[in-house]
């Protein structure tokens, strides 16, 4: 398992930086790629577009309510079951992934779509299973009563 504790204050550093630079920077490069709308199909755009804002509308709403919780590196310091995370476990996650499918499909991005497949959906997917780790081993029961009553 992954252990924080084992983590020098440089690399903790690192990778606070190193992370979410990994959900920035394929959105910077899109962004002055060549755009091939909707992948052809411009009538698509308004559709990825509010898939996008729906993600970026969770992944705020779930850094809204860890507040001081919010960590990079996963942590077990409390059981956040407020606001959002009464029904998801991982809205930020969640709204990662809608956030860079939409965008980067209304843009017509294939590196974009390639990214969130190859490398976004399989960083939250690992990130999450760290925290939920964490998570069930302090908190034991009282986190799997919550983690049985959520979604994702």
């Amino acid at each position: 398992m992954f252990n924080t504790k084992f983590l020098t204050p440089n690399q903790k550093f690192i990778l606070d930086l190193l992370i979410p630079s990994l959900y920035l920077a394929p959105l910077l490069i899109v962004f002055f790629l060549p755009k091939n709308f909707g992948f052809g199909n411009e009538k698509l755009v308004p559709y990825s577009l509010a898939i996008g804002m729906l993600g970026l509308t969770i992944w705020i709403a779930g850094m809204a309510c860890l507040g001081k919780a919010l960590r990079v590196l996963p942590e077990a310091n409390s059981i956040v079951a407020k606001g959002i995370y009464r029904f998801i476990r991982h809205p930020i996650y969640v709204g990662i992934v809608f956030t860079h499918f939409g965008l980067f499909f209304a843009c017509g991005s294939i590196f974009g779509m390639f990214y969130t497949f190859f490398l976004i959906i399989p960083l939250n997917v690992i990130r999450a299973q760290l925290e939920e780790r964490a998570l069930f081993s302090k908190f034991g029961e009282h986190y799997r009563n919550y983690h049985n009553s959520t979604w994702l």
